[in-house]
């Protein structure tokens, strides 16, 4: 049985410069939406993702679309409340910023839609879990402000990607 390769311990890679944390994000294979599962959300291969809150990653291939993050919920909560394809859902950014920016859709009900369908068709999902909640909002900041994500930071640089994860 193959293994998913979606989730990366924070614990596991906070030592790593950020440079090579990046390296490691992109490696993840990350889990096809159109495959995913509420329970992959709370278990990968079997084993509990605890305590499941942290940075989750939209990507298209290898190019991140979208970094957010599950702080004050679990993924379990928070992940699939981007797929609400009503326009004026409250946590459905993801599918805004598709219908906008990716397909070049005015934002409503319908067009909603279609982005929720283009998801599912072409993005992963990696989930980056954190033990401690206090570092969860600075990695996100981090990949929003170094990637070219739909919801990038735009006035945000990072100058440094030699310094430890861990020190950002």
């Amino acid at each position: 049985m193959k293994k998913d390769n979606y989730l990366i311990d924070y614990e596991h890679v906070k030592n790593s410069s950020i440079t090579d944390f990046l390296e490691i994000v992109s490696k993840a294979e990350g889990k096809r939406l159109n495959e995913l599962k509420v329970q992959d959300l709370t278990y990968q291969n079997g084993k509990e993702i605890w305590p499941g809150e942290g940075v989750y990653i939209f990507r298209n291939n290898r190019e991140i679309v979208y970094v957010g993050k599950a702080r004050s919920m679990s993924f379990t909560e928070r992940v699939p409340k981007h797929f609400d394809f009503r326009h004026f859902a409250w946590f459905n950014r993801l599918l805004e910023l598709i219908c906008t920016k990716t397909l070049g859709l005015e934002w409503n009900d319908e067009n909603a839609k279609k982005a929720s369908s283009y998801a599912f068709k072409n993005l992963n999902l990696v989930l980056i879990n954190f033990k401690d909640r206090d570092r969860i909002n600075r990695i996100e900041r981090l990949l929003r402000a170094s990637t070219e994500s739909l919801n990038k930071f735009k006035n945000l640089k990072v100058k440094n990607f030699n310094i430890k994860l861990d020190d950002y």
